[in-house]
C-alpha cells in the first residue's frame, strides 16, 4: 500500500496536468465535432472547447512519427524516439505553452528546470537528449514537435486561424509561413524527406494565408 499511497497522489496530478493545460493550438477535429452539435458556434480564442490539450499533443506525435519513420532514409532507433516524445513536453504541466514564435531563452529555461523537477532522475538524460538535439532520435523527435501545429493549421478553417494567431502569436496570418521557416525549417535539414515533407507544408500555408515574399 505505501506505493500505491506514495506515488498515486503524484501521478493523479501529472495526468490532470497534461489533460487540463491548453496549448493555442486549434484541435480542428474537435471543432468539427463540436460544430456538427452546434452549428451556431462562432470561434473565441479564449475559449477551451477546441483548444488542443497538452495530452493531446503528446498523443499525436508518435502517430506522425511512426507514420515518417520508414521514409527517413536514416538509422534512427524509433523506440527511442518514443521515449523522447512521451517527455519532451513535461515541463509545460507547471509552465503553460508558451507558442513557438513568443518563447524568450528564459521561459525555455524555467521549462526545462521544471520538467526536471517532476521527472525521476533517471530520466533527465533522457530529456537532456531531448533538448540538446545531437542524436539522430532527438533531431527526429524535434522534428515531429515542431512540424505538428503546421499540420493542425492546415486542417483549420483559414478565419479560425487568422483570429488565433493574430492573439496568440501577434502576428499576422501571412508573416506566419515565414516564420515558420525561420524558427522551423532549420530542425528539419537534418533529413531531406522530412524537409521536403516540411517545405510542403509551408508552400500549403502560404496558399492559404497569402504568403507575401
Amino acid at each position: 500500500m505505501n506505493a500505491f499511497n506514495n506515488h498515486f497522489p503524484k501521478l493523479e496530478s501529472l495526468l490532470a496536468g497534461y489533460s487540463t493545460v491548453r496549448r493555442a493550438s486549434v484541435q480542428p477535429y474537435h471543432h468539427a465535432e463540436y460544430i456538427k452539435r452546434h452549428p451556431d458556434y462562432q470561434y473565441d480564442p479564449s475559449d477551451l472547447i477546441i483548444r488542443e490539450s497538452l495530452l493531446e499533443h503528446v498523443g499525436m506525435l508518435p502517430v506522425i512519427a511512426i507514420y515518417f519513420h520508414p521514409y527517413l532514409e536514416t538509422d534512427v532507433d524509433l523506440g527511442k524516439v518514443l521515449q523522447l516524445l512521451a517527455v519532451h513536453d513535461i515541463g509545460e504541466v507547471t509552465t503553460g505553452d508558451i507558442p513557438v514564435f513568443k518563447k524568450q531563452g528564459d521561459e525555455g529555461e524555467q521549462e526545462r528546470l521544471a520538467a526536471l523537477a517532476l521527472l525521476h532522475p533517471n530520466y533527465h538524460q533522457l530529456y537532456q537528449e531531448y533538448t540538446e538535439i545531437e542524436t539522430s532520435e532527438a533531431k527526429f523527435a524535434k522534428s515531429i514537435d515542431k512540424l505538428a501545429p503546421d499540420l493542425y493549421d492546415v486542417l483549420t478553417d483559414r478565419e479560425i486561424n487568422c483570429v488565433r494567431l493574430a492573439r496568440f502569436t501577434d502576428n499576422q496570418p501571412h508573416e506566419i509561413p515565414n516564420l515558420i521557416r525561420k524558427h522551423k525549417s532549420p530542425y528539419m535539414e537534418w533529413n531531406p524527406f522530412l524537409k521536403e515533407f516540411h517545405d510542403g507544408l509551408i508552400e500549403r500555408l502560404g496558399e492559404i494565408y497569402g504568403d507575401k515574399n
